[in-house]
């Protein structure tokens, strides 16, 4: 499970990305990855430090010994003398810079206890760097595919992600990552990249969660602009009346889906609740509305007012860095309401001190467009609120499946011009499946490639033979742009104890002469041709365990995700399996993953392109085949499961081929009557 930048089972991912790029890069010349592990030495106990002094004082027993390693903030200290049960003290070899109390602590991580870390790169001008390149390991190496190897340009800005992978981890432990640094080189020379830091001299209680803390304290006594201290003084007096004379409510933080901006409107169509935590909120002269309430043509609704939230309050809960926003929710829990945050804005204080904010409330609704990835916040939610759904859901129901009766209207087709296929073999089989991870429905139907034969005759035997034929033409020809990239994506089942063994069975064919692409695979190995180039990978011996199709079975179904780019130079092909017990027995007792069993990541030629005349097209063979996509986009490693599982493509602007594999319903064509 991950919380925040905390790791706490072997298995999670950490992605860390930048929020702002790097400009005029020319190479990374180093990094380095500072995390901490926290055990039971360091759980419960926090230190504080004095400037200047190498005395640490802790809240509890310091169980270090001499010359072992701590981490505060990000920075290294080395202990120097036993811990003093008596002063509660001990000495540390280093001299801190700063002075702060009650912090947190963790050790080094060590080989039981570690992160794998890859990396990912763009240099794409959009927010977030847009389409990124596949996750490749952070080494330092010098060799082809490594960052330390990588020339950028330095006209356009360079987004960097790191991935971290809980690669091992004691129980009871958890694995945070505290800062990366990156050194670059620039156009202007050699810089050290790090993290921002804390610039307050007499704040120490800033200093959690900052790097590199640096203090320059001004040496001018006489200094008529010199605010700090008044300013410093206004920030307490409002963090101790906020404290006394605040109310608690439960906060749900959203923030913006950047995939949903729309740059016509100017807003956003989707966001994502992220957080939930309690905030000490205060009300302008406590004065809050009125308990009655306003009734008008969209129902119920509440007074609106206005609530006050200090910058500390807010960080203590949330951290450092987001700030309240429009479609924030709150929960008061004295007078059992729910509102919406509807305006933010700073107040007018003394010199501008910026220290709390006003926002406006009004009566919370539940929007569609706001999406809960934590099913634990999303409980929390439906528990506090009572909405029309569930007092009336019953009834509506029944009222809208008595008006549209869904068991009667069905979407006809027609045989072909669907949109997608041109054309379909008549012997092809389209059959019934109720494919489904857990409760997540995948295919209803699927196409049964052993039925697409012709009769040919032979004149050996003189007898007709069984020959495999193209199943299904699609409408879209095979091309690819020197600047495009493609993802293909398919769901399919192999008719074991056949050919397949080791005869390559197409699973999508796009290939004219020496152009194009034509992907296949047998038992024993994987093959993608692109072009006149073949690339394939040996699956090994069928029984060894490392084989995608080990102790495979007649019932299990694979799911294959190709990503093709030419921004990178680079082609991923992902095998997955589903769980063969997934669509037995109820749902709620299988398991809910798909297991990847092969990926591999190969690097072609730059600037690969080709322009046929070839449809898109399915080949007779032995496999069972649904779900077939292609995308103008790649499909980043944290989004396949997501994308293969989705019935109802949800990207579909970036899609170019959508096949479920539906069957066709002929109806007779009447004449019109005269």
């Amino acid at each position: 499970m991950v919380t925040g930048y905390t790791a706490t089972e072997i298995g999670d991912v950490l992605i860390a990305r930048l929020k702002e790029p790097y400009n005029g890069v020319l190479k990374v010349l180093g990094w380095e990855v500072i995390a901490g592990l926290s055990t039971s030495r360091t759980n419960g106990i926090t230190l504080s430090f004095t400037s200047g002094s190498n005395i640490v004082t802790a809240s509890n027993t310091f169980n270090f010994k001499i010359s072992e390693k701590i981490i505060v903030g990000n920075q290294y200290f080395t202990v120097a003398s036993d811990y003093n049960s008596i002063t509660g003290q001990f000495e540390i070899l280093e001299t801190p810079q700063f002075t702060a109390a009650g912090l947190k602590f963790y050790e080094l991580p060590h080989t039981n206890n570690l992160f794998i870390y890859e990396y990912r790169w763009s240099q794409n001008n959009v927010a977030n760097g847009g389409e990124m390149s596949e996750f490749r390991l952070l080494n330092e190496d010098m060799n082809n595919g490594d960052l330390m190897a990588i020339n950028f340009n330095p006209d356009l800005p360079l987004w960097l992600d790191i991935r971290a992978t809980v690669d091992r981890l004691s129980d009871n432990n958890t694995l945070s990552i505290l800062s990366i640094t990156y050194e670059l080189e620039t156009v202007d020379g050699t810089i050290e990249a790090c993290p921002q830091f804390c610039g307050e001299c007499d704040d120490p209680w800033a200093f959690v969660g900052c790097e590199g803390i640096v203090v320059e304290c001004e040496t001018n006594l006489f200094n008529p602009y010199e605010l700090k201290r008044p300013v410093n003084l206004y920030k307490q007096i409002t963090d101790v009346a906020t404290s006394i004379w605040g109310h608690d409510v439960r906060y749900f933080r959203v923030e913006p889906d950047q995939r949903s901006r729309d740059v016509i409107l100017m807003e956003y169509s989707l966001y994502n609740v992220v957080e939930e935590g309690t905030v000490k909120i205060m009300v302008p002269d406590n004065e809050f509305p009125t308990e009655e309430f306003n009734y008008d043509i969209f129902g119920m609704g509440f007074e609106e007012f206005e609530i006050h939230i200090t910058k500390t309050e807010f960080n203590k809960t949330f951290g450092l860095g987001p700030s309240p926003r429009s479609r924030d929710y709150l929960f008061f829990p004295f007078n059992n309401r729910m509102y919406e945050v509807s305006s933010v804005s700073f107040a007018d204080e003394f010199n501008r001190s910026l220290t709390y904010w006003r926002v406006k409330l009004r009566k919370y609704e539940d929007r569609t467009s706001s999406i809960h990835s934590d099913t634990d916040i999303e409980q929390n939610v439906d528990d506090l609120v009572v909405g029309v759904e569930e007092v009336f859901g019953e009834e509506i129901q029944q009222e809208f499946e008595k008006v549209t009766k869904p068991q009667q209207y069905k979407t006809v087709f027609h045989v072909v011009q669907d949109g997608i296929r041109s054309a379909i073999h008549k012997q092809l089989k389209i059959a019934d499946v109720d494919l489904r991870n857990r409760w997540t429905v995948i295919s209803r139907n699927y196409y049964d490639l052993t039925t697409a034969v012709n009769k040919v005759f032979n004149d050996t035997t003189q007898r007709n033979d069984n020959v495999f034929d193209e199943a299904i033409i699609y409408n879209l020809n095979s091309s690819l742009n020197s600047d495009s990239s493609l993802a293909f994506t398919m769901w399919f089942k192999p008719v074991f104890n056949t050919t397949f063994q080791s005869v390559h069975q197409t699973l999508i064919n796009g290939l004219e002469g020496d152009k194009g692409i034509l992907i296949e695979t047998s038992r024993q190995e994987f093959r993608i041709t692109l072009n006149d180039q073949v690339y394939a990978y040996d699956l090994g011996s069928t029984d060894l365990e490392t084989n995608p199709f080990y102790n495979a079975t007649d019932s299990m179904w694979f799911a294959l995700v190709v990503n093709l780019s030419n921004q990178y130079s680079e082609m991923s092909v992902n095998i997955y399996r589903l769980n063969d017990i997934v669509n037995e027995g109820l749902p709620q007792n299988a398991p809910n993953r798909l297991d990847l069993v092969f990926n591999q990541l190969t690097s072609i030629p730059s600037n690969l392109t080709w322009e046929t005349n070839k449809q898109y097209n399915l080949h007779g063979g032995y496999m069972w085949m649904t779900n077939i996509r292609v995308f103008t986009k790649t499909i980043e490693a944290e989004q396949h499961q997501n994308v293969l599982q989705q019935y109802v493509v949800r990207d579909s602007d970036s899609s170019i081929l959508i096949d479920n594999a539906i069957p066709s319903i002929m109806l007779r064509k009447y004449s019109q009557s005269r």
